[in-house]
């Protein structure tokens, strides 16, 4: 049982969207998983870990007192590991030996060891979207590769997405704790460069859906959602590459639903990479050379390589990479010597 320390005062509804996610699944929705792992408790000298309550890309920008700072340094003073959490696309690196960083990306080259990359921690498509249970695709002599998203390679999109961006890093140099800086993507027209060079070529069966806008925004929204998860369904591949910041939500989709993952490589960090060898459930290439990275990968597995990879899969996401099952892992790595 993992005791854990933390500011209660912080656990309202107001803030809900932005709690810590283990807090989240403790306080707004208990289960057997945190009640058997994880307990609350009030002193220090009986945690094992203390947590800051919310996301510190929100609370920093509001504080004005320096309570974070003041907080950290008493429990450093209490010699109590420090988990924080970073939300948002680009994500904050606070430096602090004692302190671990939980975020959704960043660039694995320039991340600190003490940063834990969080999943996306998706929901079941086949619960509530799909009609049909899991089932296992077979092999065939090319490898079906899906996708339906934003990409747009016109040159309206690139400025449009550049003046977002712009727009982003002027109200981010504003704040006193900016986000990290991150060089300017274009992911739309990256995205759509390289699933031109995917369709053009005879040996990859490709199914594409191209928008100019997330699913997210469209105004169809149970449409084109039930749209996006049957392409996943569809195809034993799904092509993946990073958004506004450098980690893709469609790979975690994809690992839920079965499917395997083809992930373009932005100098990524995977959760977990310690415990997980990533290499047995997703494809990782490089742009200039993803066609023959996924004809070698697919031509080296047998039919039932590719079945139980997709079995694994599944299986990876519901036993180890929802919210409670990961924290679980976390705490047996960094706190079993406690």
């Amino acid at each position: 049982m993992v005791k854990i320390y933390t500011e209660h005062l912080f656990l309202t509804e107001d803030n809900r969207r932005i709690i810590f996610p283990l807090l989240f699944d403790m306080v707004y929705l208990p289960n057997n998983g945190t009640r058997s792992n994880f307990i609350f408790v009030d002193s220090l000298s009986e945690a094992d870990v203390a947590i800051f309550p919310v996301d510190i890309v929100s609370f920093l920008k509001k504080d004005k007192s320096n309570f974070f700072h003041n907080w950290i340094a008493k429990m450093s003073q209490n010699k109590v590991p420090i988990w924080i959490y970073t939300a948002g696309d680009f994500g904050f690196t606070f430096k602090n030996e004692n302190v671990l960083t939980f975020r959704m990306g960043g660039f694995n080259s320039k991340l600190p060891t003490n940063t834990s990359i969080m999943p996306s921690f998706v929901n079941d498509p086949y619960n509530k979207i799909l009609k049909d249970d899991f089932f296992v695709l077979p092999k065939k002599k090319r490898p079906s590769i899906g996708f339906v998203g934003n990409a747009n390679g016109s040159l309206f999109k690139f400025i449009k997405e550049f003046i977002l961006y712009l727009k982003r890093v002027i109200i981010n140099l504003g704040y006193r704790y900016p986000e990290d800086y991150h060089p300017f993507y274009p992911a739309g027209r990256k995205r759509y460069k390289l699933l031109y060079k995917l369709q053009k070529d005879k040996r990859i069966q490709s199914d594409f859906i191209f928008r100019d806008k997330y699913r997210a925004r469209n105004e169809n929204k149970e449409k084109t959602t039930l749209e996006f998860f049957k392409n996943i369904q569809d195809n034993l591949y799904t092509f993946c590459l990073r958004g506004n910041g450098n980690f893709s939500v469609r790979f975690y989709e994809a690992l839920i639903m079965g499917r395997i993952p083809v992930l373009i490589n932005t100098d990524v960090r995977l959760p977990l990479e310690d415990l997980i060898d990533w290499n047995k459930h997703c494809v990782i290439v490089l742009e200039d050379s993803i066609i023959q990275d996924l004809l070698n990968f697919h031509s080296s597995k047998t039919e039932f390589e590719l079945e139980e990879i997709q079995t694994n899969n599944r299986k990876l996401v519901l036993e180890r990479l929802n919210r409670v099952d990961y924290f679980v892992q976390i705490s047996n790595k960094y706190l079993e010597s406690k």
